[in-house]
């Protein structure tokens, strides 16, 4: 497709690389399709209507457990006879002791409080002004109970994890729209079925198992938008993916909002789930997976049917494709680590993704403390992610990755420690603390954003989605670890703070030895990594 330039035998030698000089047009399979065009909107609007929504399960664990206030409406003995209100509840570390009736009219008044546990109580009610059902109300999961909701969440985390990696393993192998595809469907079934089911266990695993192909569905789509664009549209496309989230956070909180019933919440989420699943009926196979995978003919007649919706057509004949070696044609997780340059690449990415997540997560739980109601929290969070988001793109775009990383990171580091010289309840409403801690959250958020894009750089075809999943999953490892971490606050505010501030500013640090991608070709292979030599910061 092209002959050779002028200057172009003059530099070249033959031991050089079977890979077209840089031009405008790209690699292999830009020359044939360009760099955007109206196929790749089209395709990748499609994807994100399928990725997105599912999203909002993850959100929904904030909304499905809200604080919910509640009495006993009847006791019993260990013999089983019912024991007469009023009851007794004494508080040993308040020196306080109160008198209890059940009803709506009987509520205590402190702020904090929710209700009183009563010793023997068979049965809850729960105040219903606002919340129609919730988890909590549905299994009575208060005092005693209360660990179950903790439980529930936790291991809904875990399905998180492995969702990401068994994602990447799946895409790698059977390929991207499959991996979308299978995880989306399910999404719906076990979606609907969580929404019906009466008993807790049975809750727990259908709601897990959603959960895990909430975030699998999303890490397959994320690597099929960054395979069919390049150069400055491959940032502006692939990091737009990283809209679903604020996206689906203001779909989860106007269902929460409107219909106030988990029940309701989870069918609809399904129900927009189920309209990207028929949509994907229309959505092909990555072209580069299948060219990685010396698929070829597929692969041609796929990017035939991209260059005549974008006016550049040419016939799959017309099309020439460079075969990867046998050897680099295959692939998977364990190849990651066998390789030695890419093998510090990862584990370097992998810091990143679990610090930048352990302070995600760590500033969420106290997130409550900064601002007010669950929907005020909530409205912030997401507000604070779409200008996070759009500066990590522009800054991807025209700085790079390695230094708005270096640097975002950093930042979120001298922040957690600026807090440390902050004397508490002196400012209204510690409003020095709250600045310091919004700035942190920008930063961290861009952060994330980032590594998204980064990783899958930095990646061969073949283990791409492999790479940003195992990646996520020790993200989901961070984000769990950050609410035991967190938990030291009790013994010292300083401790989780310290914490927080070294790992932020030690992975800022490690990342000058991960390399540059910005204006780099993708590795379509092992043999591309070759040609990446690591080298410390000191060596020339």
């Amino acid at each position: 497709m092209g002959g050779k330039g002028k200057g172009e035998g003059k530099d070249a030698k033959e031991t050089d690389p079977a890979i077209p000089k840089a031009a405008p047009q790209g690699d292999q399979i830009t020359q044939v399709i360009g760099e955007v065009g109206r196929w790749q909107l089209e395709k990748i609007l499609i994807v994100f209507i399928a990725a997105a929504p599912g999203l909002a399960h993850i959100f929904h664990a904030g909304f499905i457990t809200p604080k919910q206030r509640f009495w006993c409406a009847q006791a019993m003995d260990e013999a089983g006879v019912d024991i007469p209100p009023p009851w007794t509840v004494d508080y040993p570390e308040k020196n306080k002791s109160y008198t209890v009736y059940p009803g709506m009219g009987n509520l205590t008044t402190e702020k904090k409080l929710m209700g009183h546990c009563i010793p023997g109580c068979m049965d809850y009610d729960f105040d219903h002004s606002f919340w129609v059902s919730t988890m909590i109300t549905e299994w009575d999961l208060v005092c005693e109970k209360s660990w179950l909701k903790t439980l529930a969440k936790l291991l809904l985390f875990t399905g998180f994890a492995l969702g990401s990696f068994c994602s990447g393993l799946v895409s790698d192998r059977y390929g991207r729209k499959i991996a979308i595809w299978v995880c989306s469907v399910t999404m719906v079934v076990f979606g609907v079925i969580t929404s019906f089911v009466p008993w807790y266990p049975v809750f727990v695993v259908t709601w897990w198992i959603t959960g895990t192909m909430a975030i699998a569905c999303y890490t397959a789509a994320f690597v099929w938008t960054m395979e069919v664009a390049a150069g400055k549209w491959k940032i502006y496309l692939g990091m737009s993916m990283n809209y679903s989230w604020p996206v689906c956070r203001l779909i989860i909180a106007g269902l929460a909002w409107g219909f106030r019933d988990w029940h309701w919440h989870l069918r609809c989420i399904s129900a927009l789930v189920a309209v990207g699943a028929v949509l994907l009926f229309w959505l092909p196979e990555s072209p580069r997976w299948l060219v990685a995978r010396d698929r070829m003919d597929e692969a041609k007649k796929i990017l035939s049917d991209a260059s005549k919706k974008n006016g550049k057509p040419v016939e799959p004949e017309q099309i020439v494709l460079s075969r990867p070696s046998a050897s680099a044609s295959k692939g998977g997780f364990l190849d990651i680590m066998r390789h030695p340059t890419l093998r510090i690449h990862v584990l370097i990415m992998y810091f990143n993704w679990f610090t930048t997540a352990f302070i995600m997560y760590g500033l969420a739980l106290s997130w409550q403390s900064l601002t007010g109601g669950l929907f005020l929290n909530f409205i912030i969070g997401t507000i604070l992610d779409f200008p996070a988001k759009t500066l990590a793109m522009v800054l991807a775009q025209k700085v790079g990755r390695k230094y708005p990383y270096m640097i975002g990171s950093t930042t979120t580091g001298v922040m957690f420690f600026l807090t440390l010289f902050i004397e508490r309840d002196v400012y209204p409403s510690n409003w020095p603390i709250v600045v310091l801690a919004l700035i942190g959250n920008f930063t961290t958020t861009m952060c994330f954003a980032i590594l998204y894009m980064y990783t899958g750089e930095l990646m061969p075809t073949t283990v791409r989605a492999a790479g940003v999943g195992s990646s996520s999953l020790v993200s989901k490892i961070g984000g769990t670890l950050s609410t035991t971490v967190a938990a030291l606050a009790d013994i010292h505010p300083a401790i989780p703070t310290v914490i927080f501030a070294a790992m932020a500013i030690t992975s800022g640090a490690v990342t000058f030895f991960v390399p540059e991608t910005m204006g780099r070709k993708m590795p379509e292979t092992f043999d591309d990594i070759e040609r990446v030599e690591f080298k410390a910061p000191w060596k020339k």
